[in-house]
């Protein structure tokens, strides 16, 4: 049986949200044996009621399952992502093929995780991971914000032009945090920022294939393999490229790899032969909520990010 293996440290917990009795049976038959606590509630203001009767303690994902109320799905979405306390919460949509134009409007709003029925154990597996795994480095980044936050001398207003090197996904995380204070919507930026800079170094200039970290992360082997590729002799001088450049009414983040390219045009968007991967939303991500603009140049080698202010 598939299992989280050692990614997933403890329990997790899920708010699912208008599953039938068939969706809920079938939810519980391929999660058995599995470290998830589910809850299930028929109704939104149910939904609100378990979110908010104790706040100390958030649910690990939000799983909407009814289609058919699809709009009051979408007003609570609304409401928790404008609210920091639940807005890194991963929300899931259960949805069928055909409801595309719902996937299209969701992805407005944050909801960047899809079950598309019908799915496999193993499918469900992989994308509660993946949207488990996104919410412990949101938490984490979230976490260094208000560290950022705290200091005394505060970036927003005094730096006009930067240049960094990174080599790490320890650097990418620290060196977003404390670019995301210069923009406008830190919360937003950061995880563009953060998504742009890892992808740069694990795709970019460690050269690990879309494939090969689909089953890196199913055998809990990305770190180990991100740390071997970085100690190779034809790796140990790469590093990623940062540029920032205040402009008139324009903050421009520059990042580029010393890799060999990829297409970049099939990730800006939402894709459904990709929906249900253990990956593969940064661009999306940072393209829908935290820049203005973003277009890479160079066979995708340089991403240029774009915030108005």
């Amino acid at each position: 049986m598939l299992t989280f293996n050692d990614s997933i440290a403890q329990p997790i917990s899920v708010l699912v949200i208008g599953a039938s009795q068939l969706s809920e049976r079938d939810l519980r038959a391929k999660l058995i044996e599995q470290p998830v606590r589910l809850t299930f509630v028929d109704s939104v203001h149910e939904a609100k009621q378990c979110i908010l009767q104790d706040v100390s303690s958030l649910y690990d994902a939000y799983l909407f399952d009814n289609n058919e109320r699809y709009v009051e799905n979408l007003a609570l979405v609304k409401a928790l992502k404008k609210n920091g306390q639940y807005a890194v919460v991963p929300v899931i949509f259960q949805a069928d093929f055909k409801e595309a134009k719902n996937i299209e409007q969701s992805l407005q709003h944050g909801v960047y995780f899809y079950l598309l029925k019908p799915y496999t154990q193993a499918l469900l597996l992989s994308v509660l991971k993946a949207a488990v795994i996104g919410f412990d480095h949101q938490q984490a980044l979230s976490q260094n914000l208000i560290a950022v936050k705290g200091q005394p001398e505060r970036l927003e207003s005094k730096l006009q032009t930067a240049h960094f090197h990174i080599k790490t996904i320890e650097d990418a995380k620290s060196l977003a945090c404390a670019l995301a204070f210069i923009t406008p919507n830190p919360q937003e930026a950061v995880v563009g920022l953060f998504e742009l800079m890892s992808n740069a170094i694990e795709h970019g200039n460690l050269n690990i294939t879309y494939e090969e970290k689909s089953t890196l992360i199913l055998t809990n082997q990305l770190q180990a393999e991100i740390e071997r590729r970085q100690n190779l002799p034809e790796n140990q001088e790469k590093f990623v490229s940062i540029i920032f450049e205040r402009k008139p009414n324009v903050l421009q983040f520059t990042i580029q790899d010393m890799g060999q390219g990829f297409n970049h045009r099939s990730y800006l968007d939402f894709s459904v032969e990709r929906a249900m991967d253990s990956h593969g939303r940064g661009v999306m991500i940072a393209n829908k909520l935290s820049f203005d603009e973003l277009h890479y140049e160079d066979s995708g080698r340089t991403a240029i990010g774009r915030i108005f202010h």
